[in-house]
Order: structure tokens, then sequence, then C-alpha cells
């Protein structure tokens, strides 16, 4: 499953978070560049922190599951994916 996430207002980002419940793996992408590939054995939500930008800087905290969709927050508030 891959989702994509908008961060920031006026230094934009993509961000995108792809589970695969197969190999077990989480990947998060920012802009296009590797952030987190990380394996999943659990079936217990995982939890990720990096930061987000350069001049318009954000905290993103990731929540993901191997049989969930991702639960992001950026700044401690919640964002919605973008279709």
């Amino acid at each position: 499953m891959s989702e994509k996430f908008l961060i920031g207002e006026t230094e934009r980002h993509i961000m995108t978070v792809e589970t695969n419940i197969v190999s077990k793996f989480i990947t998060i992408e920012v802009d296009g560049r590797l952030v987190i590939h990380d394996w999943q054995p659990s079936p217990f939500a995982k939890k990720f922190q990096f930061d987000v930008g350069t001049s318009e800087t954000h905290k993103v905290e990731v929540r993901v599951g191997p049989f969930s969709a991702a639960h992001v927050l950026v700044d401690g508030k919640p964002i919605q994916r973008v279709v």
C-alpha cells in the first residue's frame, strides 16, 4: 500500500509512505529521497520521527503498521493523505 502526504505551506514537500504486507518492509520517502526503510515483523504499529524542510522545518511523526493506513502528524497536528 502506498500513501502520499503534502507537508509544508510555503516550502512544499511530498512524503510517500509505502508498506508491503508480504515482505513486511516500511519505506518512507520525502521528495523522492529515502528517509526510512525498515522491517516491521510484528503486527503492532511502529513510530518514526524526523524533520522535513530547510527554511520551513516541520517535525513529522509517522505511525504505521503492516495492516493499517499511516497516521501522520506534522508539528503535532494530524494531516490527511493526498489522493
